[in-house]
């Protein structure tokens, strides 16, 4: 399915890249995922997690496409963060808009109750906020259509294999007001070697280290998610690579 999806539209240059650097797709589970290690564990991977978001690019390109769309709108915001993890996107765009004088509620959905357990512990630490905790199945949101504002997603897609995507993004742009905005890793080489490379500072827990390397192999390319977008007829789908390329990539779906 990915190769067939993956030749029907022509990618733009400055997404692309060689062949050469991309490994074929392999698909495994990943240990978070398939329950193994403590809660503790769980608590060290998503600060890992959190790390590797803030320092190298993966949260500065969610940012740079979701404030001024939250920026520019005229009434009260309802924004979906799916696969939250430890809620730490949330709170920081909670800050944000705050900081900005914008009234922003954000549900923050997870499958994994042990996900969801370090994130009510961020959220007791913080002021009262507009963040609600839900735990669902993102292959089976309860929302009705355009009951949100915007649809994020940061480090999710890559779960997914091409089919689920294509269901995923289809669901997720029915219950979006205004659109999405997702990031992810991208798969390559580049990202695989500076991976083990950067393992002393950012990945601390050993669910770290394995699942961020099967993480990288079980990604999309830009190409690849541009082109799975448009076949889930997202009008407007774009691809962003900057300003962390090569390592993470956004897809912006907007509704007309």
């Amino acid at each position: 399915m990915l190769n067939k999806v993956a030749k029907m539209h022509h990618t733009p240059q400055q997404i692309g890249q060689s062949k050469w650097l991309v490994p074929s797709r392999r698909d495994q589970p990943e240990l978070l995922d398939s329950g193994i290690g403590s809660q503790a564990d769980v608590r060290q991977n998503l600060a890992d997690l959190w790390r590797i978001n803030v320092h190298l690019g993966g949260l500065s390109s969610l940012e740079r496409h979701l404030y001024p769309r939250l920026r520019n709108s005229t009434h009260n915001l309802f924004c979906l963060d799916i696969g939250t993890g430890s809620a730490q996107i949330p709170l920081r765009v909670e800050q944000w808009a705050k900081r900005h004088g914008l009234e922003l509620e954000i549900l923050a959905l997870d499958f994994s109750a042990r996900n969801l357990k370090v994130a009510q512990d961020h959220l007791t630490t913080t002021p009262p906020s507009q963040i609600s905790l839900i735990q669902a199945d993102a292959h089976f949101l309860p929302f009705a259509p355009n009951s949100v504002d915007y649809v994020i997603s940061s480090l999710f897609l890559h779960h997914f294999s091409p089919e689920q995507v294509l269901a995923f993004l289809r669901s997720t742009f029915r219950i979006a007001r205004k659109g999405l905005i997702m990031t992810d890793l991208t798969r390559g080489w580049l990202p695989l070697v500076a991976f083990k490379i950067i393992q002393p500072i950012f990945a601390r827990s050993y669910l770290t280290r394995y699942d961020g390397a099967v993480s990288i192999r079980r990604a999309y390319t830009p190409a690849e998610l541009l082109s799975l977008a448009q076949t889930a007829n997202l009008p407007n789908a774009s691809i962003s690579v900057y300003p962390s390329w090569p390592w993470r990539m956004t897809l912006v779906a907007e509704k007309p």
